[in-house]
């Protein structure tokens, strides 16, 4: 059945029409919601308002997540609740600084309504406190990968992965300086996961296509593994 007839001068749309039309206004009306999402989100992280960052975050869902670099996965609403608070919440030093931004977003709302898959590039610069001197200028560069869950009619972050790339003193630039992407001699969080994926810059490192760009889909299959798939060409 074709989705539109004329009869005389007038076009008769279908219902089949109809409901593509509207369907195509919900995934725009969702594309930008989750857009403001992130945005409000990595804005309170930028001010470090630690209970703001978390309202953006599906804590009903059982399984959800907060994975960035190398500190491991944290799962449920214990665990993301903690790790928000001891890094977002921690008391903020005199010229300390981390400024994120967000940039070249890729969002596929599934064709149910109910899920969507998002990655953001996202440049960004800070400055280190030091007791003794002037803070420490740094660049803090790195990729977003999340899945987003819709909740009585709003969009929270379900699963949220920040893949570290770049992280080092701004005079040396990331060639030089490779003290902070490399962990130190000392324990991850004990409410971690072992990470997933971390695989920073360095001049002796290949870069890999990961984060994945997310594709077209209609349901979620229920994990972020996605995000790991290297094959941007489809």
């Amino acid at each position: 059945m074709q989705d539109s007839e004329t009869k005389g001068e007038i076009t008769v749309v279908t219902e089949n029409r109809k409901r593509d039309l509207i369907k195509n206004i919900e995934k725009l009306e969702a594309y930008q919601e989750i857009q403001n999402e992130m945005g409000r989100t990595v804005a309170a992280f930028n001010f470090r308002q630690a209970d703001r960052v978390l309202s953006h975050f599906a804590l009903n869902q059982a399984d959800v997540s907060l994975e960035y670099a190398d500190e491991g996965v944290f799962e449920g609403k214990e665990a993301v609740e903690t790790i928000v608070n001891e890094v977002v919440g921690a008391p903020q030093k005199p010229g300390e600084m981390l400024d994120i931004q967000l940039t070249t977003p890729m969002i596929e709302v599934a064709g149910d309504l109910k899920t969507a898959k998002a990655v953001w590039w996202c440049p960004g610069g800070g400055a280190i406190a030091n007791e003794d001197s002037d803070p420490d200028a740094i660049w803090a560069w790195g990729m977003i990968g999340a899945d987003f869950i819709c909740e009585d009619g709003e969009w929270k972050i379900w699963h949220f992965h920040y893949f570290r790339y770049i992280k080092c003193l701004y005079e040396k630039g990331w060639v030089e300086d490779t003290s902070m992407i490399h962990r130190l001699n000392t324990p991850v969080h004990p409410m971690a996961k072992p990470t997933t994926y971390h695989n920073p810059y360095s001049p002796l490192s290949v870069r890999e296509a990961i984060p994945a760009c997310p594709r077209p889909y209609e349901v979620h299959e229920g994990n972020s593994s996605w995000m790991l798939e290297k094959d941007k060409t489809k």
